[in-house]
């Protein structure tokens, strides 16, 4: 599983480059045509949106599987252990619920994203394309959170309640 795993989060990585290489282009890209040439692009700012939307939620899912998202732990040092345990499960719960939120909202987003259409003009298209490019980051995101949420979950404990197994 965790070869699998790996190539996943490879995969992900690899695309947030792309993303990340996308956005430095159309953004220095942007700047250039309008502060020397005196005329905008506007195809970039629709590349812009792609690319951070999708570079967030993916990034938020690698952060998910590594266990180094938001969490208050300032005084886990500090814990018994039972406490410890205690407050490692209440975060994974409370994890779980944001993430079924966001998957919830993400499929909303994603049919609502299937009845709009870009409102900047594509001038190489002959119709406007549907907002769920945009969209779908957040589903796809949401996903992969709950998959790698879940088996951190299964991790945390197999390894007796320690998030990942290697914190003491």
């Amino acid at each position: 599983m965790k070869p699998t795993l790996d190539k996943i989060q490879s995969f992900i990585e690899s695309i947030n480059a792309l993303f990340l290489i996308m956005l430095s282009i159309t953004l220095f890209t942007g700047v250039v045509s309008r502060y020397i040439f005196q005329s905008s692009i506007p195809e970039t700012e629709i590349f812009q949106k792609l690319s951070i939307s999708w570079l967030v939620f993916m990034g938020s899912a690698i952060a998910v599987k590594e266990n180094e998202h938001l969490q208050i732990d300032i005084f886990s040092e500090y814990l018994p252990s039972k406490l410890r345990l205690l407050k490692n499960i209440v975060v994974y719960i409370l994890s779980l619920f944001a993430i079924c939120i966001l998957i919830a909202v993400g499929w909303k987003a994603l049919e609502a994203g299937l009845n709009r259409t870009e409102l900047v003009e594509i001038r190489f298209l002959s119709s406007q394309p549907t907002l769920t490019y945009y969209f779908s980051s957040i589903f796809g995101g949401s996903f992969l959170m709950l998959v790698f949420h879940l088996l951190n979950v299964k991790k945390f404990f197999i390894h007796k309640g320690e998030p990942g197994g290697d914190e003491k």
